[in-house]
């Protein structure tokens, strides 16, 4: 027999790992957006999230990749930990 609690828990560097890729491949999408439609409030936005360096500058590219890096981790592990806690719980 399968138990499923086991299953259902997420690695906490796994989840880590995935959600600082996922925020670094949205910061890299709006800021070639930018570079495209410069004139795009939406991709700027993104963009001030993470830096407040000018947006279509090397250093906004370098300070967002990082910080998209470590508010990935960040979030990635919280997010495995409570998940992992929710799921012991059977819910």
């Amino acid at each position: 027999m399968i138990n499923l609690a086991t299953k259902r828990t997420l690695s906490p560097l796994g989840a880590a790992i995935a959600m600082s890729l996922a925020l670094m491949a949205l910061f890299a999408i709006c800021a070639i957006v930018l570079l495209i439609w410069p004139g795009l409030p939406a991709a700027h936005a993104w963009i001030g999230l993470f830096t407040i360096a000018p947006a279509n500058s090397a250093q906004s590219w370098m300070e967002g990749l990082f910080f998209s890096l470590a508010m990935g981790m960040i979030v990635g592990t919280i997010f495995a930990v409570v998940h992992n806690a929710v799921a012991a719980r059977g819910l």
